[in-house]
Formats: C-alpha cells, structure tokens, sequence
C-alpha cells in the first residue's frame, strides 16, 4: 500500500503479506520517503487530475510492478517501473525499467529493461534519423533493499 504522508512530499510504502494459518494480512514493513507522486484527485477540493498517481499491480509470480510517472517539469519525461520482490525476509528490487521521452525534441527517445538480480537487460536508444540503436546491459547482479534502492544504480547499468 502507498501512503501519502503529506502532499508533495515523497511517500512511503506499507508492505502486508498473508498469514497462511489465519487467512489475513500481517505488517511487513514500511519503506519511507521512496515514492514520488501525486494522488489523482485525493481527498481533496479542487485538486486536479494528477498524471503522477503511482501504480501498483501484483504480478503472477508474487512479485509487486510499481510503476512511476514521470513529474510533470519541462518537456522530458522518465517514466520508471521497479519490479519488487520479497526474499530472505526484505523487499528487494529485483528489476529496474524506463522509458524517457523528450516532447519537444523530435528522435529523443530511450527505454531500458534491466534484471538487477541477474544483470542483464536490454536498452535502446533512438537515434537523430529515426532510427533505435539496440544494446545488451550487462553488470554485475545484486541484491539491493527496496529501502536502500537509488535509481541512480538502474540508470548506470543502462547507460544513460
């Protein structure tokens, strides 16, 4: 569950799972100050539709999608998804993606696709004539706490 502590202020992450004995939902932990975004018309008078509202989805293999708008300043844009996964008693993030657009600029475009725990991953970036150059990422995996996560770490294996 995402918990917004106060507007415009990163938010905080609450993480539940199933008691299997008792067939209900027991804390697991809270991630603080990790999200960025805003509530699409939340709780609020006149607060207008947000294109920032964060998005959780609960994947097949248990695993959690967080998908991350980009904020909404000047005209180039880096939407994120992080791929959560619960392992040894921790969430960690287990795959980092974006797509970055550039509204003004014709042929700026890039995405990644990128496995931290295996590091491997795909990127492409478009080129000046139109055109996508393709490349494979390849780093070193790691196992890193969605608490401690940085997004600077999955930019660098994609190379932007």
């Amino acid at each position: 569950m995402i918990v917004e502590t106060q507007p415009s202020e990163p938010m905080d992450m609450h993480f539940f799972l199933r008691d299997r004995e008792h067939n209900f939902l027991r804390p697991a932990g809270i991630v603080r100050d990790q999200i960025l975004g805003e509530w699409n018309g939340y709780d609020r008078s006149g607060y207008e539709a947000s294109d920032t509202e964060p998005e959780l989805t609960a994947l097949p293999n248990g695993s959690i999608k967080l998908y991350l708008p980009a904020m909404p300043v000047g005209s180039k844009r880096t939407n994120q998804t992080l791929t959560l996964a619960y392992r040894d008693g921790a969430f960690i993030v287990a795959g980092f993606a974006y797509d970055y657009h550039d509204y003004l600029e014709d042929n700026v475009a890039s995405d990644c696709d990128y496995n931290i725990l295996t590091g491997k991953g795909k990127s492409s970036k478009m080129q000046p004539d139109g055109t996508t150059k393709q490349k494979t990422v390849a780093a070193g995996g790691k196992v890193i706490a969605f608490s401690e996560w940085n997004p600077g770490t999955g930019f660098s294996a994609c190379g932007k």
